[in-house]
Parts: structure tokens; sequence; C-alpha cells
């Protein structure tokens, strides 16, 4: 069998995506002949055009983006209808893989853009195609000016993505819900979270309690922190990760504890950053918070071990794979229901679920794990399972049953 997993961009230079190369390679040592296509720029960003290395012994055929002034034209012009740059180019690239080799499945990483390219070339490929859907390529929240779904062509086109898939694979099962909304068919899809990368595990060499001690430590004497219980916050600052319930909760923290202080870690989005320090200014808690800004995702792991408790506030998020991350690291996590990671929570019992948009719910849950050594220690201990889960190899086992399910379908069965 040969597959085809067609991903924007694919390449040690952006973060976090080395994940995708552990899974493929994992995918290719359990017998499965797979390919990658990505995307490049005449700058070389995504690295150089044509076919080349990735991460291990696979190939990647790296299509350049606009490589005319037809397909520039093109994109510039259908742009305003299609709200992203490169639909047009995406269509001539899996064209021209697709051209030179045969393929028995496409991966197809999100519902749009890449999944309405596979759905609307279908016809001249004639492959089934799975679409892999983390929930944030299906929101739709005008109000926040955030999602494809808000658009009414794009939307059309993720649900053309959705109903022609041979199987989608949804991140959770919020994820999969939105995917029904738009016409997925239940009885041809899969909930399976996403691997973490094996950097996100202590080292092997070192057992974890001391790999949590030592990063401890050493965050720390960074950032002037001593003694007192550490709350965790990882992600991009903006409305719907909501870190400021995090600060609206730190009050009661600390009446309830004493001194507790808060780490947000993660880039700002749209001047974020400044409202969440008015509201810790406004709060009183301004000394009891660090903002790191965006930090080396080699350095992640390192964080989430020196915390006490890791915090999920989101709004809506389609997973948030943070949460396993600090599971790998024995941090147990405190979760909005508003994050698909909360199943995970449940399934696991390696935290607490608390509602959304409660920073009342967030301080008493919080306040549950310091304040009870026991409590705490059982979470921690719960974590290894999800960690142990969420290894490439496993995933990449999960994806192999799938794969060799569709296989099994006649070639041009209807979908």
């Amino acid at each position: 069998m040969r597959v085809l997993y067609a991903i924007p961009r694919y390449g040690a230079q952006f973060m976090g995506n080395e994940t995708h190369g552990e899974v493929v390679n994992a995918i290719r040592q359990q017998g499965i002949a797979m390919d990658v296509l990505s995307f490049t720029t005449r700058d070389g960003g995504g690295g150089p055009p044509g076919w080349g290395p990735g991460f291990g012994d696979e190939e990647v055929y790296r299509h350049l983006h606009s490589s005319t002034l037809a397909l520039k034209v093109a994109s510039r012009l259908s742009s305003p209808l299609l709200h992203y740059d490169h639909v047009i180019s995406m269509t001539t690239g899996l064209l021209a893989v697709t051209g030179q080799r045969r393929y028995d499945i496409l991966h197809i990483e999100g519902a749009y853009p890449l999944g309405a390219v596979a759905a609307l070339t279908q016809p001249i490929h004639q492959t089934p195609y799975i679409v892999t859907t983390t929930g944030g390529d299906l929101f739709t929240l005008p109000e926040l000016n955030y999602g494809y779904g808000q658009y009414p062509l794009p939307r059309r086109l993720i649900s053309l993505a959705l109903r022609r898939a041979a199987w989608v694979r949804a991140n959770s099962t919020l994820s999969l819900r939105l995917a029904a909304e738009y016409g997925a068919n239940e009885e041809r899809a899969t909930v399976l979270p996403v691997s973490i990368g094996e950097a996100c595990y202590p080292p092997d060499t070192l057992p974890l309690s001391e790999f949590r001690a030592t990063s401890r430590a050493t965050l720390a004497a960074q950032y002037g922190w001593n003694s007192r219980p550490l709350v965790m916050c990882v992600g991009r600052l903006f409305h719907l990760k909501a870190q400021e319930l995090l600060i609206e909760a730190l009050p009661a923290l600390q009446q309830a504890l004493g001194p507790v202080q808060l780490c947000i870690v993660g880039p700002d989005r749209d001047g974020y950053r400044e409202f969440l320090e008015q509201t810790a200014q406004q709060a009183g808690v301004a000394e009891s918070c660090t903002f790191t800004g965006a930090v080396p995702n080699t350095t992640i792991s390192q964080y989430l071990a020196a915390a006490d408790v890791l915090a999920v506030p989101s709004r809506l998020e389609g997973l948030n794979r943070v949460v396993i991350e600090a599971a790998a690291v024995g941090t147990p996590s405190v979760v909005s229901d508003g994050a698909g990671a909360a199943e995970l929570i449940a399934t696991y019992g390696c935290g607490l679920i608390v509602p959304r948009n409660s920073a009342t719910a967030l301080a008493h849950a919080i306040e549950r794990i310091l304040a009870s050594p026991s409590a705490w220690e059982q979470l921690h201990r719960s974590s290894q399972a999800l960690a142990a889960q969420q290894r490439a190899s496993g995933v990449a086992s999960a994806l192999v049953t799938m794969y060799q399910r569709i296989g099994e379908r006649p070639r041009g069965a209807a979908t």
C-alpha cells in the first residue's frame, strides 16, 4: 500500500512539526510506503522545491506556491472568495504528485484548504482520501473573525471535503461533532488524538522526579520564583484561550493557599498580552504573574515539568496537545469543558474538568489539587498512561488500521 500524506508545511524549521515526521516514519516502519506533499515559497521558507528528504527516509515533494505568473494572478483573484492565498497552488501541487505516482490513499491534513482541494480534484486523481480535522479548521466565529467556516464558499468546500472523504480522523469528540455538523458521516470516522514528539518525554537516563526538580530549579533561577506552588498555562495569547480567567482566579487561590505563582507561556496575538497584563494589575496579582512570551519548542517540556498544575481555561479548542505533553512529565491538568482534551482527562483520570468561562471553578479545581498531596500524587500517576498512549508508534498503528480498512473497499466505492 502506498499513501500520500498532504500537509501545508512539513520540516524541522516549523515549530512542533517533528511530531508529523515521527508518525510518518513510524507508519513506514509498519510496512506502508508513505510519501509527503507539502508546500514552499520562492524564498525557500518551506524548503527547496521538488522531491527531497524529510525527517527520516520519507520522500517529500515540496510544491512551489505561485510558480508561474498565471498561478500568481489566479491566486490573487480567487483569494477574496476562498479566503486563502494558495488554494490554486495546492490544487496544482496535488495533481502534480498524483500524476507522477499512483497512491492507494491520500491522507489530508485539515478539512480546509487541503481537504477541499482533495475533494474538488477527486474526479481526476480518483483516490480515496482521509481528512484529519483538529477542530480549528471547522470553527465558525465571525464575532472574533476566526475560522474559515464564517465565509460562505470555504464553508461549502469544508462540507464537500468531509462528505466526500472515505474516512474522517478527528482529534477529539468535540472535533467530530463539528465535522458531523458539516455533513461528515460519523460511521466513517474515528476519534484519534494527536501524538506528541519524543522530545516531550523526559530523558530515559533521568528519573522523572529528578527531571521535574531540575526543571523547576532552572526556571526558578531564571525568573526569580521561590518555592510557592506554580500554575502553568501554555499557548498563544488570544481570546479563545481565555488566559484572563486564570488571572481572575489567582486572588481566590492565594487567599486559600497563600502565595501562588502563575506562569503564562506563549506568543502574543493581536495585543492580547497587554490586556492580560492590565487584568493582572487590576486584580492586584501582577507580581505573581510571569509572561514569558514565545519560548523554544524544545524547552516546553521543561516548563511543564516545573509546574505543579497545568491550567487550560479555553473557551473553545479542538483538543489542546499541551495536556498530553504535561502528562508526559507527570503534571496534572485542570481543563475547561470547552477544550477537546477534557475527554482525555475524563478517560485517564489525570486532572479535573471545569465549566468554561468560570474563574471561580478554575480556582476551586486548582485549589483541590494543590491543597492535597495525595490527590496530586494520584493524578500524577494516572498521567503516565495517557502519555504512553500518545507516542508516535501508537498513533501510527491506529492510522495503519484505518488505511487497511479503507484499502479493503473497492476503489471508487461510493462515499
